[in-house]
């Protein structure tokens, strides 16, 4: 059975081979446009998936971020959030450590669907030689392969890519998803980005943090998210100065934050793209020199070019420092550490309980003792709000409520999802809701349970 499995894979690995483009990017993207398809269309119903998504509360900030792009407000996204909001509980009360995003899942097959598709192809004449004449799979694929790769297919995929960055001009925009992969989620980042309200006027640090616990995100988040724009801006200023420091900056850039410069100014991107280019291309050349000299398994023993050629994949594998990651995390530690300190004052813990509050990722990290009880209690409280909010939506809803008008009920979903994590928007206040019938379409969001519609349970 196998077997008969060969050439329906290794034809769809053609099919993708006659496009620009990764192909492993290619095939997960398929995957995952499949995955929020068949959820806007009916598996947001089924009762496994929605243990899922309160086991995950919800999914990750980029899917999350998808969902608010293609759903918005209406039904689908009041059960999904319905879910959310109860595993978001579940979590702080138990302190239960929450399930992986179902949509990463679906990305994480597919994924494994790619490499394998990959490697497949690599044993038929055909597609090898299809795969030779395109630019193959992009370094994160690559990488990702890497642990499952022989001797021969660690050579050959490694020989296409070295040769792939080595030819590609400086200016090719195709560059960047060569060395990070296709990344549809830094549109949509730097958006949300965009949209960061500015940091409260000069003051002494407790003004400082008394203030950002007056606006509606998690106080945390919003520095962070503050801190990566910041260092964005900071980048660009300073390519466009040319400044030199930026020569002696050890590590590279993440692919995400490849993105993100990229997206804010490609041009000015460049030094950070080629910087990254120059250093995989000599990785991948020292890993094809260490290959040419690992004797063959008969000459030295199994075991040993074995253990040889591991620490070769390990070498490749080894994450390089990125100091934009590292600016970020400095700042979300520095800042939950604030939160903490000022709990104990009670001008500021007052401030706090009249407030937004930290997100759920953020409480669960604060220590047991008076700052995490409170910042727990304050969190189970907003989040009963939201469920009873979202509930109230649900409700309205059914045909038996349709005269009822909207309230503020209509905006708990994206409150939510800031709630559980400020990542969502990028550490930002959470976007008003739709209306539920826009103007001129009265047939918008039209109750599900009307006589003649098919109901969706609730």
């Amino acid at each position: 059975m196998q077997g008969a499995a060969r050439p329906h894979v290794i034809s769809e690995l053609e099919r993708l081979l006659r496009v620009p483009g990764c192909p492993a990017c290619g095939y997960v993207d398929e995957a995952e446009r499949s995955f929020f398809s068949w959820l806007q269309i009916e598996s947001h119903t089924v009762a496994e998936v929605q243990a899922r998504l309160r086991a995950s509360m919800g999914m990750c900030p980029v899917h999350s971020r998808r969902l608010v792009e293609e759903v918005g407000g209406g039904h689908m996204m009041t059960i999904v959030m319905r879910e959310a909001v109860a595993g978001a509980r579940r979590r702080v009360r138990d302190e239960l450590d929450p399930g992986p995003c179902p949509a990463c899942e679906a990305v994480a097959f597919g994924t494994q669907r790619a490499r394998q598709m990959v490697l497949d192809g690599m044993n038929a004449p055909a597609q090898a030689r299809l795969y030779s004449e395109h630019r193959g799979i992009c370094l994160v694929h690559f990488l990702d392969a890497v642990p499952v790769l022989e001797r021969s297919g660690l050579g050959t995929l490694g020989e296409r890519l070295l040769r792939s960055l080595a030819e590609a001009e400086p200016d090719d925009p195709a560059l960047v998803e060569m060395l990070g992969s296709a990344d549809h989620d830094a549109r949509r980042r730097a958006q949300w980005r965009q949209r960061l309200p500015e940091p409260p006027e000069a003051g002494t640090t407790l003004e400082q943090v008394r203030a950002r616990f007056g606006v509606e995100a998690c106080p945390v988040c919003l520095p962070t998210g503050l801190a990566e724009r910041r260092y964005i801006r900071w980048y660009v200023e300073r390519t466009a100065q040319d400044d030199p420091s930026l020569r002696n900056d050890p590590g590279e850039l993440c692919p995400v934050h490849l993105h993100d410069l990229a997206f804010a100014d490609g041009a000015l991107a460049a030094r950070a793209i080629e910087h990254k280019r120059a250093a995989r291309i000599g990785r991948i050349q020292r890993l094809l020199a260490r290959l040419g000299e690992i004797p063959e398994p008969a000459r030295r023993g199994r075991g040993a070019a074995v253990d040889e050629l591991d620490a070769v994949r390990q070498e490749l594998l080894t994450t390089p420092y990125c100091p934009a990651c590292n600016a970020r995390d400095g700042i979300e530690r520095s800042q939950l550490d604030l939160v903490v300190a000022a709990l104990a004052v009670s001008t500021a813990r007052d401030r706090y309980e009249h407030g937004h509050g930290l997100c759920v990722r953020h409480a669960m990290q604060v220590p047991d003792g008076q700052a995490g009880r409170l910042a727990r209690r304050h969190l189970d409280g907003r989040l009963g709000i939201l469920a009873w909010e979202v509930g109230e939506t649900a409700r309205k809803y059914a045909w038996a409520y349709r005269h009822e008008p909207n309230d503020h009920e209509q905006s708990a979903w994206s409150r939510a999802l800031a709630q559980i994590d400020g990542r969502v928007f990028e550490g930002g206040p959470a976007p008003a809701a739709p209306p539920a019938n826009p103007p001129g379409d009265p047939a918008a969001n039209a109750p599900t349970d009307a006589p003649g519609a098919g109901s969706e349970p609730v």
